[in-house]
């Protein structure tokens, strides 16, 4: 039998035990909705709630401490071997005791949290101050860290906001003004609309300059143009012209300079080859030197005169090239302002909306012009025309409306028919620039030669009308 001693203090400690989860769960209870309340409210109202708190865990207090002094004791109870003291001195005791004492058959699942919350906060349950201070702590944490991730929410949603494409909106563009063309008896020839008022905001296109730049350009193309007939004085002349441009677009292709340079090269060998008899082993040294030149006129970075003599074998020393470049610029009096045939090509290009297919295929058959020996003489403007011309047959697209012929330069269906047929004639016969046809059977050019010459030998076979294709 147990002694009446063990008994005392047996039910001693299972008020103990009583009290203290009464105490955490209480403190728990109070942080709970202390915290639910910082939700709801803010860090505004601490105090009242820290006064609520306290008055909660006295009255707890209270009530446990009379409920334990109902149950007689036989002898005075002991918490760890020492008499039970005042009120505060019982708080202390109790919760001294737990922490080591406490039996593990009546452990409390609240009671490590609550202990780990204390510990971490640094908060003492000796007062009802500290319960409701641990509480604020709690509840300026919640709602600080609510606050943060309202924030980051917002900060987010403006984000995925400003990612989001704006809902379209149907915007009413201004149509270009449309001009009619009349011929010298007032009648209406063509209608064409202003397309350079759309790059009026843009320096680059110098909308407001561009038609008396190209004004000037028609001027010049008529200047700097070589005459057939005073080629002919050389003898053989179109066929060795036909192998030194092959050769010229070989190494121009090789440099990968631009078009530019090339178009410029040939027009001042012919212009030279036109004033002055050059022998036929010094043909090589004038088409080195007049791609040398344009090189330096067109490219921003020339290759080296020593590559140039590298590439003719031997035939053409550094300094012959350098004599021949003083001598050809002094014969032709520096005149250098060649209107480029790309630039017309550009221009064209605008009407037909810079469509890249039929521009590639333009390229091509416009410098079909410059290969060939036939097309001497006939202007830049006028085989650019023509090019683009050809170039939209093949693409179905056929119609040739007056912006076409506005920005062509004023060139209508009758004047381009000797041009087109001419760059039909050069297709379907047999390949003599080699170097030229192997140059645009790369990818890079869409493959336009051999579309061009399939194409064309289609048209032939089966007797179309390339003036009407399409129409």
């Amino acid at each position: 039998m147990s002694e009446p001693g063990n008994n005392v203090e047996n039910a001693q400690n299972n008020g103990t035990a009583r009290l203290l989860r009464n105490v955490q769960r209480l403190a728990l209870n109070n942080v709970t909705n202390t915290t639910v309340g910082g939700v709801n409210n803010g860090l505004i109202g601490g105090q009242g709630q820290d006064s609520s708190a306290l008055r909660s865990f006295k009255t707890a207090l209270t009530r446990n401490d009379n409920s334990f002094k109902k149950k007689p004791l036989s002898k005075p109870a002991l918490i760890n071997n020492k008499p039970i003291g005042d009120k505060k001195e019982v708080e202390t005791n109790l919760i001294n005791s737990s922490n080591v004492n406490q039996n593990k058959e009546n452990d409390d699942p609240f009671s490590d949290k609550l202990t780990q919350i204390t510990e971490e906060n640094g908060v003492d349950l000796h007062s009802g101050s500290s319960v409701s201070s641990q509480t604020t702590v709690e509840s300026t944490h919640y709602t600080t860290n609510n606050q943060v991730e309202d924030e980051t929410d917002d900060d987010s949603t403006d984000a995925d906001a400003k990612k989001k494409r704006p809902i379209s909106t149907i915007v009413e563009q201004d149509l270009p003004k449309k001009f009619k063309a009349c011929n010298r008896f007032g009648n209406e020839e063509y209608e064409w609309e202003d397309l350079d008022a759309e790059d009026a905001n843009d320096p680059f296109m110098v909308s407001e300059n561009v038609n008396d730049i190209f004004e000037y350009l028609h001027h010049l193309e008529v200047v700097t143009l070589p005459r057939k007939e005073d080629l002919y004085k050389h003898r053989n002349i179109c066929q060795n012209r036909d192998i030194l441009v092959n050769w010229l677009v070989k190494i121009h292709n090789k440099f990968g300079l631009l078009p530019e340079t090339l178009y410029l090269a040939v027009n001042l060998m012919d212009r030279f080859l036109c004033k002055e008899l050059v022998q036929l082993d010094k043909l090589q040294l004038v088409g080195t030197s007049c791609l040398f030149i344009a090189s330096k006129y067109e490219e921003v970075y020339s290759p080296s005169i020593k590559h140039y003599a590298s590439e003719t074998d031997g035939a053409c020393t550094e300094e012959e090239i350098k004599e021949g470049e003083k001598f050809i610029l002094k014969t032709l009096e520096f005149t250098l302002n060649y209107p480029n045939p790309m630039n017309f090509l550009r221009r064209i290009s605008k009407a037909d909306d810079y469509d890249i297919q039929s521009r590639t295929l333009a390229k091509f058959l416009l410098e079909i012009s410059l290969v060939d020996f036939r097309f001497i003489g006939i202007l830049p403007s006028l085989c650019a025309a023509a090019a683009m011309f050809l170039s939209r047959k093949m693409l179905g697209k056929g119609h040739w409306d007056g912006n076409l012929i506005h920005y062509s330069g004023g060139y209508t269906k009758d004047q381009l028919a000797p041009v087109c047929n001419m760059i039909m004639d050069y297709l379907v016969s047999p390949i003599v620039h080699d170097e030229f046809h192997r140059k645009y059977q790369s990818r890079r050019f869409m493959k336009a030669s051999i579309i061009s010459v399939q194409w064309a030998l289609k048209v032939r076979k089966n007797g179309y009308d390339i003036m009407s294709l399409h129409e």
